[in-house]
C-alpha cells in the first residue's frame, strides 16, 4: 500500500503586506491562489491527505470571507474523500475566540487541540499533532509514538534549534532538538515554522516545507509544498513548486559606475511580471556619477509586479577637508552626518552632501 500526502505550512493568509504599497492586496490574493492550487494539487496526486503545519491564517481571529474562502477549499478535498490534519501556529494559536473554535470546518478536517502530541488515524496513516497554546512548549521531550503498521507522522510547529535563525525574533519558539526527532519512533516528520525549505538531515525524515508564497524579501526564489510518499517501510520527499510571485533582493555595487546606464541593465536582466524585486544600490562612486531613483522606478516598475530601489551609496571617504568653501562644506556636513542618528536623516544628509559638492564643483 502507497500513502501519499502534500505537507504545506505558514501560507499567512490575511497579511497584510504593507510593504507593497498598492500592490499589498494583490498578494493578499496570490496566497489565496496558491491556496487553490495546493487543493489542486491534493486531488491531482490523489493524495490520502493534506497536512498543514500551523500559520495558515496570519492571526487568530481571520475575517470572516477568509475562512468562507478556506472551507470551500477544503469541502472540494471532502468530495474526493481527502482528509486534511492541521496544526495551529504562533500566528493563529488555539485558544478562546480563535478561527479554530468559532467556525465549523468540513467533516474531513481534523483540527489538532491537545495541549500533548496525539494520534489521528486514517487508513494506512496515523498523524501525531497538537494545539499551539503558547511559545514554550517543547512538543518532542520525551515523546514517542506506538508502534504500529501505519506510515506514523508527525506534524509540528516549532524551531529546532540546530539550525541559523538569523536572530529571528520567533527563533526559540517551540523548541525541538534534533535528539528528539531521532528518538520519537516516528516515520517521518512535517514541521511548520521555518519559512524556508530545509532538509534537517535527521536519521528520521524531518522537513520544513517553508511557505509556499512569498511572505517578505526573505523569502527569495522559487517557493514548494512537499509531496510525501511511504511504501515499502520508505520514505520519498518531492518538492513541487507552487508560488504565484517570486522574491528577490539584488545588491548592486556602484563604486567603479560612471553613469546610471548600469543600474538599468541590472533592471532589464531581472525583471518579470511576476517578480518582486529589492535593488540595491552600495558602494562609493565617484562624485561625478548622479542618478534619480523616482525616474528609474518610474520607467521599470511597469516590468515588475513590484519594484523596490534602495539607496545605500555613501560618499567616498577620502573627499578633502580644508578652509576652502569646499573643504569647508565637507566638514561641516560630514559633522553633521556622524552625529544624526535617525537612519533616513543621515541618508539625506549624504545626498545633500552629494549634490552639493556637485554644484559648488560646476561654480567653483
Amino acid at each position: 500500500m502507497v500513502v501519499k500526502f502534500i505537507q504545506t505550512s505558514d501560507l499567512h493568509l490575511g497579511m497584510t503586506f504593507k510593504s507593497l504599497g498598492d500592490k499589498s492586496k494583490l498578494h493578499r490574493l496570490d496566497c489565496q491562489n496558491t491556496f487553490s492550487k495546493i487543493i489542486d494539487l491534493c486531488i491531482k496526486e490523489k493524495v490520502n491527505a493534506l497536512l498543514i503545519g500551523g500559520d495558515l491564517f496570519d492571526n487568530p481571529e481571520p475575517q470572516k470571507s477568509l475562512v468562507k474562502f478556506v472551507t470551500n477549499e477544503l469541502e472540494r478535498l471532502e468530495k474526493e474523500n481527502v482528509k486534511v490534519f492541521i496544526v495551529s501556529g504562533n500566528h493563529d494559536p488555539y485558544k478562546k475566540g480563535s478561527v479554530w473554535v468559532s467556525y465549523k470546518f468540513p467533516k474531513n478536517v481534523i483540527i489538532f487541540n491537545s495541549l500533548e502530541l496525539e494520534p489521528k488515524r486514517i487508513d494506512g496513516l496515523t498523524v501525531y499533532g497538537l494545539a499551539y497554546t503558547n511559545d514554550t512548549k517543547q512538543p518532542l521531550k520525551n515523546f514517542k509514538a506506538e508502534k504500529e503498521d501505519n506510515f506514523k507522522v508527525g506534524l509540528i510547529h516549532g524551531s529546532t534549534t540546530n539550525i541559523n535563525w538569523e536572530e529571528e525574533p520567533e527563533a526559540g519558539y517551540r523548541p525541538i532538538t534534533k535528539e528528539d526527532i531521532n528518538k520519537s519512533n516516528l516515520d517521518y516528520i512535517a514541521l511548520g515554522h521555518f519559512h524556508d525549505l530545509l532538509d534537517l538531515k535527521t536519521k528520521i525524515p524531518c522537513y520544513y516545507s517553508g511557505t509556499p508564497e512569498g511572505l517578505t524579501f526573505k523569502n527569495g526564489g522559487d517557493r514548494f509544498v512537499l509531496l510525501v510518499s511511504y511504501s515499502n517501510k520508505k520514505v520519498n520527499i518531492k518538492p513541487i513548486r507552487i508560488n504565484e510571485r517570486e522574491f528577490q533582493t539584488i545588491e548592486l555595487d556602484c563604486t567603479n559606475f560612471e553613469t546610471e546606464q548600469e543600474i538599468k541593465k541590472a533592471l532589464e536582466k531581472h525583471k518579470g511580471e511576476n517578480k518582486i524585486l529589492r535593488l540595491v544600490l552600495k558602494g562609493s562612486p565617484s562624485l561625478d556619477f548622479t542618478f534619480d531613483i523616482d525616474m528609474l522606478r518610474k520607467e521599470y516598475e511597469s516590468k515588475y509586479f513590484f519594484l523596490k530601489i534602495v539607496d545605500n551609496i555613501h560618499v567616498p571617504e577620502d573627499l578633502t577637508e580644508d578652509e576652502t568653501i569646499r573643504g569647508t562644506f565637507i566638514k561641516l556636513m560630514k559633522a553633521e552626518i556622524k552625529k544624526e542618528k535617525n537612519e533616513e536623516k543621515r541618508k539625506r544628509l549624504e545626498n545633500a552632501l552629494r549634490i552639493g559638492i556637485g554644484y559648488l564643483d560646476k561654480r567653483l
